[in-house]
């Protein structure tokens, strides 16, 4: 039997809220095996903080989105739970 998921903070969720019983055995296949493939450049910490000072600008200039609305998408489109009340 095969069930499709995807994994949130190293924990499986699988979809539909499925949960399997404590103690199943379970087998774990990759749809994509590149999903694990280390980065194709190596860390630039320049890079980096170009990233940084560009996102703070994005910031500044009221480029962004409240964190509990964008929060609530992820869970919707993950099917996760958020706390009571959010």
């Amino acid at each position: 039997m095969a069930f499709a998921g995807t994994v949130v903070n190293g924990v499986i969720l699988l979809e539909d809220g499925l949960r399997l019983p404590d103690g199943v055995q379970v087998r774990v296949e990759l749809d994509n095996p590149d999903d694990l493939s280390p980065p194709s450049e190596p860390y630039d910490r320049g890079t980096e903080l170009a990233i940084l000072r560009e996102s703070l600008e994005d910031v500044k200039a009221g480029r962004t989105v409240p964190a509990r609305p964008a929060l609530a998408d992820l869970a919707r489109k993950y099917g996760l739970t958020l706390e009571p009340g959010e």
